[in-house]
């Protein structure tokens, strides 16, 4: 009796409290149809009036975990239907975040903690992580302290030691389970952020079918701690396993701030045969609703320590997680402060009911922006959808980071219209500046254009003190860069406007400058204090795309922004265009990939860029000078006659690189044509080994993803090979295979 009065009371409140979120709703939601063209929000021409800027983003904080739960399930009540929570009940859509840049300052790369006993500078000996901001470190896929690089591929970290200009790779340690690109290095640890994929394997601890839905699967985060104090023996140290997708992170003041963000749990709703039993269904699911708890919307983890203990449970408590003013789904964004100066342990959080798509952060502050969140019944109305296309507006939330030993929420705001990545945001003296696109994100809207906003925090408010507008209309965004108190806007369609924004009257921002040119640049670098460096595409009239172009602008004089110089091969492309990490500037060099499937041209291009011009002073590759020999790394059991491909059995931990051939491991279901294709039965062999098939590459030649200068060398990285050449002249000196 007991628990069905619980039942119906919780049933009743629940009710009670829908009809008055209904009620309220009702009467204080904007309606597109009350808010057209003419009566919704204005364009902007030069200055913007934002006296009746509404806040509509705010965070209010639970106090208790019953009002936690009792806010989800009246939401939920509210939106469940005969099929469950569909659409996009459980989170807002997700703009993955592209890359472009923006600073306050020249950066040339990111701090990385170090021992006592090291003396190598980063930025003077060695060039570390092309950043956003300078002191602000960004994990990615390669690192280095001058004195060693660590790769992480896949499911294998590798671990490359300098001993007097000498590479040897000592180690490489498979984390099963776990797939990853990011990491950060700080002293003799590395923590890899993984995605991590559980599918019930006996292997892991049991703590972790608390992290498995039944029959499901279960898109996980793994922060794990990697010792490397013998550098001939990596070994795992501590591993934390969160439910959620990894969004981005940032090292300030010693700390790691991991952002993540969770859907609650697939719920066991019904769905109806037909139209018939709709009704019916409603009822039962707004009955499983009802009967919900905590675990069945807030991320769980899991922490395995060095000494074999497990911890798992809900990752917040209930006065950890707060919520917007407005519903913005049911998503759990986030953020875990990870000191980096200790072990990992159970970190302290703070969390948001909202999805989260991008991620800034200066020295006192983290902004998460969280894309609108869009009713699907309005998805389906074409009317209204073009009412929400016009109309998207971005909120964004403050975390104050100064407390490396955690983060609190401060304040939120909003801006109008939708944000390209981390570099469309910007700290400086006190204001956030941020650039947005109008509209949705989906297409090129002929009404849309281009703005800088700029915020201050007032209370728990980011209030709109300033902006400007009227940049590129019927464009969008395609890179922005912040340097002090100016920002350059690129949009693009057909043609490339430059904008130059001067920002030093926060209240008053003003476009200063506007350059037209052919293509578009992706990224911009500042070189010097009055040259942008942009690495784009260079395109025809219409807006075709025809390859890569990199530009050198002359910014002296914000009214009139001159093209200096430009670099265009002809075809190709540059990863550098949008990923950040991939670019090196080093002592008036510009280092960046360059692919041209067309020209068979795979490597990385070097560039001297002075006051006027850009200079071409050579290219790399990682072609191997004389064809070698390969050599299969374990047993191998068929070469069929006349192809040069091989299958081997491997032990589980062996490697499966092979010179010249494309390798992977071959799951057992797979390989039931292999009689007539190899020749032989794969039941004949050991059950207790990988079987690794590797087939020949034709001569492809890897594309290289990253470089880094230590001493007078290159550095270069392509997959499963590091190679070195002479900074000056670009002679191949020494090639490291990885494993």
């Amino acid at each position: 009796m007991t628990r069905w009065r619980n039942y119906w009371r919780i049933r009743s409140a629940i009710l009670g409290l829908f009809l008055v979120v209904t009620l309220v709703t009702s009467a204080c939601a904007k309606d597109p149809e009350e808010h057209g063209l003419p009566g919704g929000r204005t364009t902007t021409t030069g200055a913007v009036d934002v006296s009746d800027t509404e806040l509509t983003a705010g965070l209010v904080a639970f106090t208790a975990c019953e009002e936690l739960l009792l806010h989800l399930q009246v939401e939920a009540v509210e939106r469940v239907g005969p099929y469950g929570l569909s659409g996009n009940w459980y989170g807002g859509p997700v703009m993955l975040e592209a890359t472009a840049v923006a600073e306050d300052s020249i950066a040339t790369s990111g701090p990385i903690a170090r021992t006592s006993n090291e003396r190598l500078v980063e930025g003077q000996d060695y060039s570390g992580t092309n950043v956003q901001e300078l002191g602000i470190d960004e994990p990615d896929l390669l690192k280095t302290d001058g004195q060693r690089i660590l790769v992480i591929e896949d499911d294998r970290l590798h671990h490359v030691s300098l001993i007097e200009g000498e590479a040897t790779l000592t180690d490489t340690l498979r984390i099963e389970g776990h797939w990853s690109r990011q990491m950060l290095l700080t002293g003799n640890r590395v923590l890899l952020v993984a995605d991590t994929y559980l599918d019930g394997d006996p292997l892991f601890p049991p703590a972790f079918s608390s992290l498995i839905p039944t029959g499901g699967w279960r898109e996980l985060t793994s922060l794990i701690e990697v010792d490397l104090s013998d550098p001939t023996d990596l070994r795992i140290a501590n591993v934390l396993t969160v439910e959620g997708h990894h969004v981005s992170t940032r090292v300030v003041g010693g700390s790691a701030r991991v952002v993540i963000t969770t859907p609650p749990d697939e719920l066991p709703f019904v769905y109806p045969q037909n139209s018939n039993g709709e009704e019916r269904a409603r009822r039962f699911n707004r009955e499983v609703v009802t009967e919900t708890t905590l675990a069945d919307w807030m991320p769980g983890f899991v922490l395995e320590s060095a000494d074999g203990s497990v911890v798992d449970g809900l990752l917040h408590t209930c006065a950890d997680v707060s919520r917007p003013t407005t519903f913005a789904g049911f998503s759990t964004l986030s953020v875990l402060t990870v000191p980096l100066t200790e072990s990992l342990s159970q970190p302290s959080t703070t969390a948001v009911l909202a999805d989260g798509s991008t991620v800034y952060a200066g020295n006192e502050h983290l902004y998460v922006s969280t894309n609108a969140w869009v009713d699907p019944d309005v998805l389906a109305d074409d009317q209204r959808r073009s009412w929400w296309d016009r109309n998207w507006d971005t909120a964004i939330h403050q975390f104050d980071v100064t407390d490396p030993s955690q983060t609190a929420y401060t304040a939120s705001g909003q801006v109008p219209g939708h944000l390209l990545n981390q570099f469309s945001m910007s700290e400086h003296d006190g204001y956030l500046r941020v650039a947005s696109t109008t509209g949705g994100p989906w297409r090129f809207d002929d009404d849309a254009e281009s703005i800088v906003s700029v915020l201050t925090r007032r209370d728990a408010e980011l209030e709109v003190v300033g902006q400007v507008g009227d940049m590129g209309r019927g464009e969008r965004i395609f890179a922005v860069r912040y340097t002090g108190d100016v920002a350059y806007v690129v949009t693009f369609r057909q043609t490339d406007p430059f904008y130059t924004v001067d920002l030093s009257d926060p209240t008053a921002p003003r476009v200063r400058g506007e350059l037209k040119i052919t293509g578009y640049s992706g990224y911009l670098h500042p070189v010097r204090s009055d040259r942008i460096l942009g690495i784009g595409q260079e395109a025809t009239g219409e807006g075709r795309a025809t390859g890569t172009k990199v530009t050198l602008f002359d910014v002296s004089d914000l009214d009139a922004p001159v093209e200096l110089a430009t670099w265009s091969p002809g075809g190709g492309h540059s990863g550098a265009e949008w990923d950040h990490h991939a670019f090196l500037w080093w002592n008036d060099r510009a280092v960046l990939p360059f692919d041209d499937w067309q020209a068979d041209d795979h490597g990385a291009v070097v560039l001297r860029v002075s006051d006027t011009g850009i200079t071409e002073e050579g290219r790399i590759n990682h072609r191997d000078a004389e064809k070698i020999e390969p050599v299969p790394p374990c047993p191998v059991v068929s070469r069929p006659d006349g192809d040069a491909s091989v299958v081997m059995v491997c032990d589980l931990d062996a490697p499966t690189l092979m010179s010249g051939h494309w390798c992977e491991p071959m799951p057992r279901q797979d390989t039931k044509w292999w009689p007539e294709e190899f020749g032989f039965d794969p039941e004949t062999l050991p059950v207790d080994s990988d079987l690794v098939v590797c087939w020949p590459d034709g001569g492809y030649i890897q594309p290289i993803q990253r470089t880094l200068v230590i001493g007078d060398g290159l550095w270069s990285y392509s997959r499963h090979r590091i190679q070195e050449n002479a900074l000056d002249g670009l002679a191949s000196r020494q090639v490291i295979r990885l494993r």
